[in-house]
């Protein structure tokens, strides 16, 4: 029996600098240890813009940030 894991989406922008990333994540649970502060599946002091669960939001924040 395999357990499925949600697509989670992080739009977010690094300490320094103007660009929009995004980065999607298949392994994790629920979207808790991305939002944890001494999280380091995220590069140290981003800053977390948009989060959504679900494949939709890929196709989603790529056109609204323009990725």
């Amino acid at each position: 029996m395999g357990v499925t894991r949600p697509t989670i989406v992080v739009i977010y922008k690094k300490k320094s600098g103007k660009k929009n990333w995004l980065k999607v994540f298949t392994d994790l649970p629920t979207p808790d240890k991305i939002i944890s502060t001494r999280s380091r599946l995220l590069p140290p002091g981003a800053e977390i813009l948009e989060l959504g669960i679900g494949k939709s939001f890929v196709e989603r924040y790529k056109k609204k940030y323009k990725l």
